[in-house]
């Protein structure tokens, strides 16, 4: 290996927030194919002491490999692409943690300063804890985060006999998703239609799947919301989920109560930033997508 890639590789793994004398061990042993601890020292110049916490450091990247039968202990190093995949499987993990931990501190100190008297001037909105009712304030809270988006909305939304009827007057909120779809944000909607688990009549599916059909249409028609865009999607289940809500990004979710007296409306929304809570959320999302989701050109019942 000459002595350019040696140093490309080096720079590699600084990048990656290794110390140099991880560098040099991991280095070392990918060129040496195995080595004792002691034999490794000498030949990377990490000092004795320290040896064994690197390659301890090393074997929870994903990095090298330990033969636990031999005596003394031999190292190896994982081959570059395995290791590599390792390292940034790594590095993933451990940022969630981070951002995890950030989140949950933030949220406790934003409350704190809320609530204190610390502040010369309240913030009109909190950002990782809010509820917002009525719809005006609830479509400018839509609008908002459907601006910011960056990559991802997974979108749950119902399905009744009305929704036909007040599709018209969504203009506030369906705009702003054709604009982050034109944008090229990827989009999935999830319509439910509310029914328990008890099997359906022939009847009952072939109804919701054309009134499914119907809204697909509506959308098409008032705001070129067409299936047919690459990065829109939208599929509809038979059952009811328990809340609804929507996830932007993976790390934002907005719950969505439904006015119990005008079912076809929203009567009040809890925002919440949590990266944590999101990816659950999504991932249940993702599996009733995946496996349990109708599409309009699909008359089956899955």
């Amino acid at each position: 290996m000459s002595q350019k890639i040696v140093e490309d590789l080096k720079d590699l793994l600084r990048n990656a927030n290794l110390s140099n004398y991880q560098t040099n061990a991991y280095t070392t042993l990918l060129l040496s194919n195995h080595l004792t601890a002691r034999e490794l020292s000498d030949k990377s110049n990490i000092p004795i002491g320290r040896i064994y916490e690197i390659l301890e450091n090393l074997n929870r990247r994903g990095l090298i490999e330990i033969q636990e039968d031999s005596r003394p202990k031999i190292y190896r190093a994982k081959s570059f692409n395995l290791a590599i995949q390792n390292l940034i499987s790594h590095i993933s993990n451990e940022n969630k943690r981070k951002v995890s931990f950030l989140v949950d501190q933030a949220k406790i100190l934003e409350s704190d300063l809320y609530n204190s008297n610390l502040l010369v001037k309240k913030e009109p909105s909190r950002i990782f804890w809010s509820t917002t009712y009525g719809f005006q304030s609830i479509a400018s809270m839509y609008i908002k985060n459907y601006n910011e988006l960056q990559e991802e909305l997974l979108l749950n939304d119902f399905l009744n006999q009305n929704t036909l009827k007040v599709l018209p007057y969504g203009k506030n909120l369906f705009e702003p998703i054709k604009k982050a779809v034109d944008r090229g944000i990827r989009t999935k909607i999830l319509w439910n239609f509310g029914h328990d688990d008890r099997p359906l009549t022939e009847e009952q599916i072939a109804s919701n799947l054309s009134i499914f059909k119907e809204v697909i249409k509506k959308l098409e028609d008032l705001y070129g919301l067409s299936t047919e865009i690459p990065s829109l999607e939208m599929k509809f289940i038979h059952k009811r989920i328990p809340i609804n809500h929507d996830i932007f990004d993976k790390k934002r979710i907005i719950f969505k109560l439904q006015n119990p007296s005008k079912p076809s409306q929203i009567y009040a929304c809890m925002n919440v930033m949590d990266p944590k809570l999101a990816e659950k959320l999504r991932e249940k999302y993702l599996n009733l997508w995946l496996f349990e989701a109708s599409e309009a050109k699909n008359k089956k019942n899955r």
